[in-house]
């Protein structure tokens, strides 16, 4: 078999020489030619960078603009990937192929949400949800323990044919493997994580309170001043951002895993009556979680 002569050009494209492969005389392709050299050039095998779609479902997009505010930080983690769907940043198509990873923001409130949903979750080996909406219900779950599906009569003159179910969190639905927490997501902490789960690895966030952020901060503990706050059974990580100014937390975030609420309770109560911590523990989804904490048997 005649051998094949290799010229190395010395330019140097995507950090590979090129080589330019000459096909010797006598080839079927060059017969009748016998000077014909027609070269081709064998491109450089790159890596397949890891595909990722960022999707809303119903929501204000606040955790996504919070992406975009870490400007070229994000736009650099952007360019090591296949961006399939981020609205917010260009308007693309989601051919539906294949994901590495699915990131989730917002409530699935309408049919065409919860198709999406499932779709995302069939076609990715990750889901992430970003944000308090879709981890935990968020502001639009009030609706559940007051009024239920009257209060679409506030919003909308004529209702019919507007969906209105009870809102429920993501995980509902279809399993999810990390939540980003939040309301809104902290951007340092989504530059943190989300690497990891583009690599295909789950981080965990650690079991630790917002109190340690407080402490490291300096901040002067609000319950010496009598004001109540949720810090010290909410997972930390958002920089203690309400204490620091001076407001109470109130657990947007989410329950700790080993955050004790029974606790939480007794301690304000000479700070805030049972109606008051109801009422502040419905604002960001946190009062179904902490009944079930309290159930008999956890």
């Amino acid at each position: 078999m005649p051998s094949r002569t290799k010229i190395n050009t010395g330019i140097n494209t995507d950090m590979h020489a090129t080589t330019i492969h000459l096909k010797p005389q006598g080839n079927s392709a060059n017969q009748g030619h016998p000077d014909s050299t027609e070269p081709s050039v064998q491109a450089p095998v790159s890596e397949r960078k890891p595909k990722v779609a960022i999707v809303s479902l119903t929501s204000c997009e606040g955790c996504q603009f919070v992406l975009l505010d870490l400007g070229e930080k994000f736009l650099n983690l952007v360019n090591q990937i296949e961006m399939v769907d981020f609205r917010l940043l260009e308007d693309l198509e989601d051919p539906g192929e294949a994901l590495d990873l699915a990131i989730v923001e917002g409530n699935p409130v309408t049919s065409e949400n919860m198709k999406t949903l499932l779709s995302l979750r069939e076609r990715a080996k990750l889901l992430a949800v970003l944000g308090n909406c879709a981890a935990m219900g968020g502001i639009p779950e009030i609706k559940n323990y007051h009024e239920g599906p009257n209060t679409i009569k506030r919003v909308y003159k004529y209702i019919q044919g507007i969906e209105n179910p009870e809102v429920r969190e993501v995980d509902n639905f279809v399993k999810v493997d990390f939540t980003f927490p939040g309301c809104p997501v902290t951007g340092e902490e989504v530059l943190k994580y989300l690497p990891e789960l583009i690599a295909g690895r789950i981080p965990e966030i650690p079991d630790k309170p917002v109190c340690v952020e407080c402490l490291r901060k300096g901040n002067k503990c609000l319950f010496l001043e009598k004001k109540p706050c949720f810090g010290p059974m909410i997972l930390g990580g958002c920089d203690a951002v309400c204490p620091t100014a001076r407001m109470m937390c109130q657990g947007c975030r989410g329950l700790r895993k080993t955050g004790n609420t029974k606790a939480m309770r007794a301690t304000l109560k000479t700070m805030m009556t049972d109606q008051e911590f109801e009422d502040t523990t419905e604002i960001y989804g946190l009062r179904d979680d902490i009944e079930a904490r309290e159930q008999p048997g956890n």
